[in-house]
């Protein structure tokens, strides 16, 4: 099943292949290296907290009880300068909830956009200015109609937020995200066909990873397959070269149901989670998990002092990924890293 008309896209795991000199590094590093690469992205989580109530958020376990709820301004500002000089090449604003909560994101980004590409990912019930200056903006809708909206996210704010995404500022590459639950699986080609009518210039469909263990409720979805997979089809002919439509499927089994493919964790060294405790997390599927914090960021260059070091090897040797791992967002790289041990490719020769 088609993913994507256009190979060269943001979405294709392929595209791993160009850190091809982070995996070699990663390699060496695991095999007994001193040194161990930068990240090519920092996850930052600006404020802890969300304006909407999504049963099949993945932050709702570790939001309710967190002591610190949002870094400052200027410290991120510290950390951005950090980054930069340390060579990491994104910074993806995401959130234990919605970034847009903290009143500093504009003048942060504003601040960012200079030194590294900037991303962030949204619910779009906030339209900021800044969002022009990002290289891709994530809007997180997941619904074609006020009634599905409210169902799944707890709030009556549909037409506010269809009304937001209408009125972005042009710049940035915004893509309308749609994740596939038994409440809104028949109105896949509805979104998408309101998403081109927005202007976006993405439409990303998932299936929605319901099978974690810190999700409330957690089971196997009911998912009627050939349905999606027929609105999947109808949802590629709206493509054009304005308009790009992503059907992810490749992380998941042919039942869309998470599968562990991969032997090792190898590929978490390619992104840094930074939290609102200012503490650095091995991955941004094990946020606010004790066993899986790296190390205080605060201040910023104390990453230095824990970052490739012994127990940050060891902490990604002991992974297991069937029993420690839901979906994995790295796993194709896991495997390119797994692949290129032994260098095949002859890169010496074009």
């Amino acid at each position: 099943m088609a993913e994507w008309k256009q190979r060269y896209n943001s979405f294709n795991s392929d595209k791993g292949l160009t850190y091809y000199q982070n995996y070699r590094g990663i390699i060496n590093w695991l095999d007994g290296s001193k040194f161990l690469p930068p990240p090519v992205e920092c996850n930052l989580d600006p404020v802890m907290g969300c304006n909407l109530d999504c049963y099949f958020c993945i932050t709702q376990n570790y939001m309710k009880g967190v002591k610190h709820k949002k870094l400052s301004l200027e410290y991120m500002k510290e950390l951005v300068d950090f980054l930069s000089d340390w060579g990491v090449r994104g910074l993806c604003i995401s959130g234990g909830g919605e970034p847009t909560l903290h009143k500093g994101l504009p003048e942060l980004i504003d601040y960012a956009k200079d030194k590294m590409d900037v991303a962030v990912v949204t619910n779009g019930t906030k339209v900021i200015d800044e969002f022009k200056h990002c290289r891709w903006v994530a809007l997180s809708v997941d619904a074609a109609n006020r009634d599905t909206y409210e169902k799944i996210k707890g709030k009556d704010w549909f037409d506010m937020v269809i009304d937001n995404i209408s009125n972005m500022a042009k710049g940035a590459d915004y893509c309308f995200k749609f994740l596939i639950l038994p409440e809104n699986q028949y109105e896949i080609y509805d979104a998408c066909k309101l998403a081109r009518e927005l202007g976006v210039q993405d439409f990303h469909a998932r299936p929605c990873d319901f099978e974690r263990s810190d999700i409330s409720g957690s089971k196997r979805l009911a998912i009627d397959i050939e349905a999606v997979k027929a609105q999947f089809k109808q949802c590629h002919e709206l493509e054009d070269e304005n308009f790009h439509v992503y059907t992810i499927t490749h992380k998941f089994n042919d039942d869309f149901h998470v599968k562990h493919d991969y032997p090792e964790c190898l590929a978490a060294p390619l992104l840094l989670p930074v939290l609102t405790d200012a503490n650095g997390y091995l991955c941004v599927e094990h946020k606010m998990e004790g066993k899986y914090k790296l190390g205080s960021c605060n201040p910023p260059y104390d990453i230095l002092s824990w970052w490739g070091g012994d127990k940050h090897r060891q902490m990604i040797k002991d992974i297991i990924p069937e029993e420690d791992c839901s979906r994995c967002i790295y796993s194709s790289y896991h495997n390119q890293i797994e692949s290129i041990k032994n260098d095949r490719m002859c890169l010496s020769f074009p």
